[in-house]
Parts: structure tokens; C-alpha cells; sequence
């Protein structure tokens, strides 16, 4: 795609759950251990409600969109119109709701806010961990406008207990002058893993890297891996035992190791982390970079000017299908919240109710730039011809999903995956077998084995949700 815009495993119980975030960043220093589960927000009713995000309000650095704030300011607004109750926006930077701790720590303290959201990748935390408000009743039948894979991950025994906003499938920016500088053109953007290593090989100059990948240790660096297992036709568990001991996983696994130990890609990232398009594609750090397609927008607002494209994630040949992760956040109410069903009505009339259908059409096409997550807003952007006019939607759902362009209100997505949910142990395992063959050079067969085994110690047990996506 050419220019877009300008440019160790002891069981696991439920109640375990929200005490295994040792393995997150700063986590170590993180006490008292987040038992306290049951802590619920101590304001009183009549207050405020408060809800966490790392959207708004906010302003500068690689993450901050003004169209984002904007949406989000007007939310409270319209709320305080709709129910004459008052909703406070509490933000917190990117990295620490991704990447830190502060929210398990709130959750412990007993201190937890009202409204939150999570993605995927972490919902067993706070479902095990008892934390989340049955949504279901107040959804009713809203909850069949939703598509299926973007509810799959955020409901357990029919019972819904997030509500999504978007998709997110990933794909690869690129830097345009990069390229020309390289003497390269559209027609050398890689479809296959060893043109990505041959071409990032031939970006490379003394400041520059080839391709950005995420190297900390996090729930976001097993996102961006997910895609490379799929393609090579692995998975990370089978029911409740491990599948990581495989072909499959050992050759995803040696695609990350060799990006690094060629030289390809970083062993470090730079400002707000692997998916800070500003601070590392923008600034000449790399020359491509994984990121959502929402990723867009990052660099329109933080890196005004500068010329970049996009395209799918290379498979590991031509034969092979370019899967991609879905990714996207999800409203969820605390349970132990004083005011969790006024918290429930708002998530409700927020995202998911009939009159949220415009609003969730301008989070979408305009403040966040991604797919909804309800056929009706699909639908709603369909008709008003704001598919067909935006380059960047048109790739997400042809290019990347593989959605017909005669259907793009498709409820089946050839090319995407939802991400899917595990333990946090199960996901620490997964980050410890990229840390090693990354960071250790650890052959990635030996890291797979060990992986294996320490996903089957931590899901011996396991009574949790169902894992998967």
C-alpha cells in the first residue's frame, strides 16, 4: 500500500489470577500482592464516576491523538446530558496501563475505578480474579449487533463481561523515503519472512534499522507474535494442555530470534515501546515497524508530514496465508464498584446502545481509524460511503483482513484472528521463550521445550475460562 495519509507454575485458581503480575514491567516492586480482589472503588454514591483509559485527557507524545481526547470529552459531555450524573476521565500513559501495574495495584489497594478497559490478552486476569460485572442483562439484545469474534473473547458461559470498540488487525508501516533511499519501491515490500529479512537487511544503515518489533516483555510484545505462530500453523494450548512443543512454534519462534541476531531488528525500542510508531518509524530508529492499523492516526498527530504506507504481515511463504491478530479494547465495569449497575448503564449506552450508533461510527472512521466491532456501524459507514472514501479502512478490511468488497459487513474475517485470552502465567511462559531466543540467542527448539513445560505446570488445575480466541 503506497502513502495513506500525509504525511514455574503452581495451579491456577480464579482468585490466583490477579496476583500473577510479576512478569509485567516494575511489577516486582509491586506490593502488597494483588489479593485483595475483592477492593472495589471507595467513592461514594452520588459521585462521580470514574474511568480509567489511557485515551484522554492527554496531550503530546507518540500516543496522543487530539481527535481521541476530543471524542472522549464529548462522551462525558453527552453523558451528563443523557443521565445528569458526572463521569470523571482518569488517564494513565499507555505504558503503564499496557505495560505496568497501576491498575492490578488499584485493584489491590481497593481503591479500582469504576470503569476500565482491557484488551483480550488480559481479560482472565480480571475474570478469574472475580473483578467483572456481568454485562449481559443490560446489553439484552444489543449483544446480537455485535460481530461474534469480537464478543468470543469477552464472554464465558454466555455471559458477556466486556463490551468491545473496535478490531484492530495488525500490519506493517513503512518509512517512504526510507525505501528510496534503499533504491527500493512498493513492488520489494515483503510477502513472504525472508524477503522481510532480506529487505529490512537492505534498509539497515548505521542509525537505521530494518524492521521494529516489540522486545520488552509484555502482553503486547505475545500479541505481535501470535500472527507468525498462526501462519506456521501452530497455537498455544490444545483444550488444557500445551501445544507450544511444536515445528510450528519453533519456526516463529526462529523468525524473531534471527530478525534480532541479524541486526535486523532492535534488542530495544524506543520511547513509549514497540508500538510508539513516532518515536521509533518516524524518528529513523527503524524503517518498518508491527503495529494496529489504528497506528495511523499515531503518526498523522505526532509526526505531521512524514511519508509512510502500510501493507500485510509477510507469511513464511507464498503458499502460506498472512494471517493477522485482531486486537481492540473493551469497556468493563468493576464488580465491587458501590455503583457498578450505574457504571453498567453507561458502558451500555457508550458503545453499545441504539443511540451510541453515530458515535461509534465517528470512534471508528474518524477519531481512532478502525474497525467496529458492531455490524450496524459497519453498516451506518457503508452506507454514508466512509469505507470507500478512507484508504486506510479499505486496506484494513480488504488488504489485511481479507473481507469481500462487496461485503465488508462480512461476519467471518479470512485473514484475521481475534487475540486470544490465557493466564497470565501461560502468557509469562510465552514471553519467557521470546525474551531467550531474542534477547539469549537461545536456540528456539530448547525455549520451545521449556515454554511447553511451564505451560502445562501452570494450567495444571486450571478452573478458570476457557482459553483461546
Amino acid at each position: 500500500m503506497t502513502d495513506t495519509r500525509s504525511g514455574g507454575g503452581r495451579p491456577l485458581g480464579r482468585r490466583s489470577l490477579l496476583r500473577s503480575g510479576g512478569f509485567l514491567a516494575g511489577a516486582a516492586t509491586l506490593t502488597p500482592a494483588l489479593t485483595a480482589c475483592a477492593g472495589g472503588a471507595s467513592a461514594s454514591p452520588g459521585a462521580p464516576l470514574d474511568f480509567w483509559q489511557w485515551y484522554a485527557p492527554q496531550s503530546g507524545g507518540g500516543y496522543a491523538v487530539s481527535k481521541q481526547n476530543d471524542w472522549f470529552a464529548k462522551l462525558v459531555k453527552d453523558w451528563r446530558k443523557e443521565s445528569g450524573a458526572q463521569l470523571d476521565l482518569t488517564y494513565i500513559p499507555v505504558s503503564q496501563y499496557t505495560e505496568g501495574t497501576q491498575l492490578q495495584a488499584a485493584f489491590s489497594a481497593g481503591q479500582a475505578p469504576d470503569l476500565f478497559i482491557i484488551s483480550p490478552g488480559d481479560f482472565l486476569r480480571y475474570h478469574n480474579g472475580g473483578v467483572l460485572y456481568d454485562l449481559t442483562d443490560e446489553l439484552g439484545l444489543a449483544a446480537d449487533d455485535f460481530y461474534a469474534s469480537a464478543l468470543a473473547t469477552r464472554t464465558v458461559d454466555g455471559r458477556i463481561y466486556a463490551l468491545p470498540m473496535e478490531n484492530e488487525p495488525q500490519c506493517v508501516f513503512y518509512d517512504h523515503d526510507a525505501f528510496e533511499k534503499a533504491g527500493l519501491s512498493e513492488g520489494d515490500l515483503p510477502t513472504t519472512w525472508d524477503q522481510l529479512l532480506a529487505v529490512g537487511d537492505k534498509l539497515r544503515t548505521r542509525t537505521r534499522y530494518g524492521f521494529i518489533l516489540p522486545t520488552d516483555p509484555t502482553v503486547y510484545q505475545v500479541f505481535c507474535w501470535y500472527p507468525y505462530l498462526w501462519q506456521a500453523g501452530g497455537d498455544i494450548v490444545d483444550g488444557t494442555s500445551s501445544a507450544f512443543d511444536s515445528a510450528a512454534c519453533v519456526k516463529a519462534l526462529g523468525l524473531w530470534r534471527e530478525l534480532v541476531q541479524s541486526g535486523v531488528t532492535p534488542r530495544t525500542t524506543q520511547g513509549g515501546g514497540g508500538g510508539d510508531l513516532v518515536a521509533n518509524l518516524a524518528a529513523g530508529y527503524g524503517a518498518m515497524q508491527q503495529m494496529t492499523i489504528p497506528g495511523s492516526m499515531f503518526l498523522d498527530e505526532g509526526a505531521k508530514g512524514f511519508r509512510y504506507g502500510m501493507f500485510p504481515l509477510p507469511a513464511p511463504d507464498r503458499a502460506a496465508k498472512p494471517l493477522t491478530c485482531m486486537g481492540g479494547w473493551a469497556i468493563c465495569v468493576n464488580k465491587k464498584s458501590p455503583r457498578a449497575r450505574e457504571a453498567a448503564r453507561f458502558a451500555v449506552w457508550a458503545v453499545a446502545g441504539e443511540e451510541s450508533r453515530d458515535r461509534m461510527v465517528d470512534w471508528a472512521f474518524d477519531a481512532k481509524v478502525t474497525l467496529p466491532a458492531r455490524r450496524s456501524v459497519m453498516e451506518e459507514a457503508v452506507e454514508r460511503g466512509l469505507l470507500k472514501s478512507d484508504k486506510v479502512m479499505q486496506f484494513a478490511a480488504s488488504d489485511v483482513l481479507g473481507l469481500p468488497k462487496d461485503d465488508p459487513g462480512s461476519s467471518t474475517t479470512p485473514l484475521g484472528r481475534g487475540e486470544p485470552r490465557f493466564p497470565p502465567e501461560v502468557a509469562k511462559a510465552v514471553m519467557d521463550a521470546l525474551q531467550a531466543v531474542m534477547l539469549s540467542g537461545t536456540d528456539p527448539r530448547t525455549a520451545a521445550q521449556r515454554a511447553s513445560k511451564q505451560i502445562d505446570s501452570a494450567l495444571t488445575g486450571y478452573d478458570g475460562a476457557s482459553m483461546g480466541s
